[in-house]
């Protein structure tokens, strides 16, 4: 997420830059493609749901790990997608239960979630926090200047509060329904709508982030 300040001291909302946003989406819509596209194509061949969700799981946790060697360092929310991994895939090889994989998700979905309304309870927003860390790539006069319309305007901290809420609460609310859901549907089904209900809550999310932020720039 950015933040970008104009020389009228407005910081706007925190969202990607246009650039950043369609690397995300690629970046989303491949951590999709591939546990997806792996699941299918050993279904196809043959091989059992738990084969299929097995390796699409190992291939995502690759993912995450490539990353992080890339980058060289390991973000708190990747560790948090990993540890997600590693719960799904050791909880389904000592249970047996394919659905473990699906619902493994949710693990990670609910951690995040409850760490954005935690941070707004206790008066520090994760998304003014994301947002400080990305600014200061602009230098301390950047930073400086965001931390002022935090701290002198009311409106701002409610904006970032609120954006912190709606991301929390709608990741908690998607990572239960994927749970409830891999209980009652068929696992072919939920192997393509679990991140189907993901792109439905994250999307009208980012959605209405875009919206907030275009309503900064006008207060």
């Amino acid at each position: 997420m950015s933040i970008t300040a104009s020389d009228n001291s407005k910081v706007d909302l925190p969202v990607e830059s246009t650039v950043r946003q369609y690397t995300w989406v690629a970046s989303i819509a491949r951590d999709i493609a591939v546990p997806v596209g792996a699941y299918f194509v050993l279904h196809a061949l043959g091989y059992s749901d738990f084969a299929g969700l097995l390796a699409g799981t190992v291939l995502s946790a690759l993912m995450v790990i490539g990353q992080a060697i890339r980058s060289r360092r390991l973000e708190l929310m990747s560790a948090i997608i990993l540890g997600g991994f590693v719960f799904g895939l050791v909880t389904s090889l000592i249970s047996g239960d394919p659905r473990m994989m699906i619902a493994k998700d949710s693990a990670a979905t609910v951690l995040i979630g409850l760490a954005f309304l935690i941070s707004a309870m206790i008066g520090k927003p994760l998304t003014y926090l994301v947002a400080r860390k990305a600014v200061s790539a602009g230098g301390p006069a950047r930073v400086a200047e965001l931390e002022t319309a935090y701290r002198t305007d009311p409106a701002k901290r409610r904006a970032f509060t609120v954006l912190t809420v709606m991301w929390g609460a709608g990741l908690v609310f998607e990572a239960t329904i994927r749970v409830v859901l891999a209980y009652q549907l068929p696992i072919h089904t939920m192997a393509w709508l679990s991140p189907v209900l993901m792109i439905a809550v994250v999307g009208p999310l980012i959605a209405l982030s875009i919206v907030a932020r275009n309503r900064g720039r006008r207060a």
